[in-house]
């Protein structure tokens, strides 16, 4: 793999969830070149189920960018989120991504529907049960589950392998258990959102200015933690002469928000809240049921019941706990590693005395504590069993690489323009790779140390450019810093990673069928149990009735179920 092509998509990983990109480049010519077992290949093969031509490479190997003559139209459903913006004259049917995609590749992509983030899986649902499916579809596991139990979605097995690009093969295989979602009976039946594990990545952060001011140690424990917390609540660390500061981070949700999620605060105490994970048999168990969970609700009382979280927090979404944040009124959260973007550069702005820092996460005991990863892959890309032209699906998601990292490789055309315009909504196929935010940093870090940026890439030397900046005064540039620098959470998730200190998602299979029926009715209990223990409404003990009432409600059963689907995968 060529990790400065790698190095490039970085931030577009991001593009969708966060939008943090600012330019980028590639330097391999390779992109566009065919797979090996491709070389045999004869004109033939160059021509689809409608007869249409593709371009082919002169050795007969099949072009991964062949444009179709005559154009091809290939129909499409998708979410159009009401943020989503158009230049003058343009819509989703005609702008930068439908144009390429049609000068490029001769296909014409035509929407039989849109509909908002909200409504789309919903109206989705109906299409596949009416039978009115589009060419190329983004469906969840539990829509690609069902479509190819009722024999709806085409087999892409060997259309993958002849027509996607050496690039887009490596992203998408790069993680075996993304491609093992997409896997039935040894078929891959559709191509994954594919996305980075480490991207998940939650840590503690903590201001550090505060530290300073009170005379405390940087929290290698969770003790640490716990001290911190006590005295960031009663010691006055914001200097009003009022006790109006909270130790840590707390919402609604508890482990469900992303900044100010509980998650890591039970990884400390090896608790694996919401996650399927193996016992030592090597059976998979619930980790929202396992005795670890205890004690680390117990500590929670504790620190509620002595000021240390927000009294309200069982009424204030994640929105009101950013504001708290921003306004000087929490000293430490769990988050994940882009935190610094938002809400610590808000907070920096609003105080530029906050010094935010990461500091990993730190465990109960002399065990360390793994760093818990959501699987990174929500959703995948059908297309319709029928299809004329299958592999259409794949030579557009090549295209989608092919602007990410190819010497054409342009971002203010494709993703995002000078002006912070945003065009990367527009394409209807993307992927991102694994580890590439990871290795930005590593570039940075090495870059920074030297002072010398000239092995950057255009994407990176950005980054720098605004770390420089932060380091010579300016406040509004933390943001980089704290992604990628050296106060970043970069360097205590890379330790994990190192050391095998990773506790991965172990199920990443459509729903079962009692999780569909019942898994609604035990994620509710489990929230409010959580919560009223937490807020000592309820004593520690609850949390064994809890456990035995989800099992007998349907634990056991869903269970079973985890455990059968693990086998059938071996």
């Amino acid at each position: 793999m060529n990790k400065k092509r790698m190095q490039t998509w970085g931030l577009i990983s991001l593009c969708i969830l966060m939008l943090f990109v600012t330019a980028c480049s590639g330097k391999d010519k390779s992109d566009n070149s065919s797979n090996n077992t491709n070389t045999n290949t004869t004109q033939n093969e160059g021509k689809t189920d409608n007869t249409n031509t593709q371009e082919s490479t002169p050795n007969g190997a099949i072009d991964p960018l062949g444009k179709y003559d005559p154009p091809i139209e290939m129909t499409a459903v998708r979410a159009v989120s009401a943020g989503i913006t158009f230049k003058d004259g343009e819509s989703i049917e005609n702008n930068v991504w439908s144009r390429d995609y049609e000068e490029r590749l001769g296909i014409k992509v035509k929407y039989l529907w849109t509909a908002d983030d909200s409504d789309y899986d919903q109206k989705l649902n109906i299409a596949i049960s009416s039978g009115g499916l589009a060419d190329i579809m983004l469906v969840n596991a539990t829509q690609l589950k069902q479509m190819v139990d009722s024999d709806q979605a085409e087999d892409l097995t060997e259309v993958f392998e002849k027509y996607g690009s050496t690039l887009t093969k490596e992203i998408v295989r790069a993680d075996k258990n993304q491609m093992s979602s997409v896997t039935f009976d040894g078929k891959m039946m559709a191509i994954p959102r594919s996305g980075s594990e480490s991207d998940q990545s939650h840590v503690l952060w903590v201001r550090a200015d505060w530290l300073k001011k009170l005379n405390l140690p940087e929290p290698k424990t969770m003790q640490d933690v716990l001290k911190i917390s006590e005295a960031f609540t009663k010691s006055d660390p914001d200097g009003n002469s009022k006790a109006d500061t909270y130790g840590l981070a707390i919402t609604n949700t508890l482990h469900l928000s992303g900044s100010g999620s509980l998650k890591p605060f039970f990884n400390g105490y090896h608790a694996y809240v919401n996650h399927w994970i193996k016992d030592a048999s090597g059976k998979l168990v619930y980790g929202s049921v396992q005795p670890e969970v205890k004690p680390a609700l117990a500590k929670l009382q504790e620190m509620y019941l002595a000021g240390q979280l927000d009294k309200e927090f069982p009424v204030k979404d994640g929105g009101k706990v950013l504001e708290q944040l921003i306004s000087s009124k929490i000293g430490m959260m769990y988050g994940p590693w882009y935190g610094a973007n938002y809400p610590l550069q808000m907070n920096k702005t609003e105080d530029p005395s906050a010094d935010w820092r990461a500091y990993g996460i730190p465990s109960i005991d002399a065990t360390p504590a793994k760093i818990q990863l959501d699987f990174p892959v929500s959703q995948y890309f059908v297309v319709r069993k029928g299809a004329k032209n299958p592999e259409a699906a794949v030579k557009m998601l090549n295209l989608m690489v092919d602007n990410a990292f190819s010497e054409r490789a342009n971002i203010e055309k494709y993703f995002i323009d000078k002006d912070g315009f945003r065009y990367n909504n527009y394409a209807l196929l993307f992927i991102s790779p694994v580890n590439a935010n990871l290795q930005i940093h590593l570039n940075l870090k090495k870059a920074l140390e030297n002072n010398d940026p000239s092995k950057l890439t255009i994407e990176e030397k950005g980054y720098y450019d605004v770390i420089t900046a932060y380091r010579a005064g300016d406040n509004s540039a933390f943001r980089e810093e704290g992604k990628y620098g050296n106060v970043s959470a970069w360097p205590y998730v890379i330790e994990k990673l190192d050391n095998g200190l990773v506790q991965s998602q172990e199920f990443f299979g459509a729903p079962t069928a009692t999780m569909s029926e019942k898994g609604a009715i035990l994620e509710k209990m489990m929230m409010e149990t959580f919560t009223k223990i937490i807020m000592g409404e309820s004593k520690i003990d609850e949390f064994d009735t809890f456990v035995n009432n989800w099992h007998k409600l349907g634990g056991d059963q869903i269970t079973r179920e985890v455990n059968d689907w693990a086998a059938q995968r071996k």
